[in-house]
């Protein structure tokens, strides 16, 4: 099965492929493990923050058995839906269900959902709480939509020049997209960007495409995935 680096990609961004989705699990769980057990050594903490959906079910289940310094590391979220953590459509409800458990349980985890009745009004509480966490952020591991938005930064909403600009100091923001149900809370394009790290785990044809045209496009606030890539990021992909 054809796995070659497209040649349509920038010369700064890696890619990782493999042949099935197992494989490409295997890739990520490799190198999240020898990026964390040599960050133990240098680092009194470390971060990782992480997406939602189905696709990284798989490289959550097996970073969760990973021996490495999991007291040590600090997890949040790229990005949640402004529901009850124990809500089917929850990150959170994902992450706690398969990522932090087995020798993961140990991880310092700091949600993006709060008591408040608005991701709005739950937003300054947040800024505080991400103020725990080790930054930069050692590792963001990005998801993408087939519209280019990646995080809950969608071309349809509102905030999105905001939440996309730069030099907004915020670390999070609420979001509420025209074209996907639940309103959201996500790290600013400006947080994630000074991560020292940036992967983005996408599975499908479907999803070259859309990297392709965003590359073309080389428009942000229409396909927000191209201000990761225009950084240079690690592209993780199988078929």
């Amino acid at each position: 099965m054809k796995t070659d680096r497209p040649e349509f990609l920038p010369r700064q961004v890696k890619w990782y492929s493999a042949s099935t989705e197992e494989e490409l699990a295997k890739k990520l769980t490799k190198n999240i493990k020898a990026m964390y057990a040599e960050l133990s050594l240098t680092n009194k903490r470390s971060s990782l923050a992480v997406s939602g959906g189905s696709t990284p079910i798989n490289f959550f289940q097996k970073v969760s058995k990973l021996d490495i310094l999991w007291s040590s590391i600090d997890i949040t979220l790229i990005d949640d839906r402004w529901v009850e953590p124990t809500h089917k459509d929850s990150n959170e409800f994902l992450v706690r269900k398969y990522l932090l458990q087995n020798k993961a349980v140990n991880a310092n985890f700091i949600p993006l959902k709060n008591n408040s009745n608005s991701a709005k009004d739950g937003q300054k509480e947040l800024e505080g709480c991400l103020d725990k966490l080790k930054k930069p952020i050692d590792l963001s591991i990005l998801g993408m939509g087939n519209d280019g938005h990646t995080a809950s930064l969608f071309p349809c909403s509102d905030e999105l020049y905001l939440a996309m600009d730069i030099d907004n100091q915020n670390k999070c923001i609420a979001v509420n997209p025209k074209t996907a149900p639940y309103e959201r809370i996500s790290l600013t394009r400006s947080m994630i960007n000074k991560s020292n790290n940036i992967a983005l785990y996408i599975v499908g044809e479907k999803k070259l495409e859309t990297l392709e045209i965003a590359i073309n496009n080389k428009d942000p606030l229409k396909m927000p995935i191209y201000a990761f890539l225009n950084k240079g990021l690690s592209i993780y992909w199988s078929p």
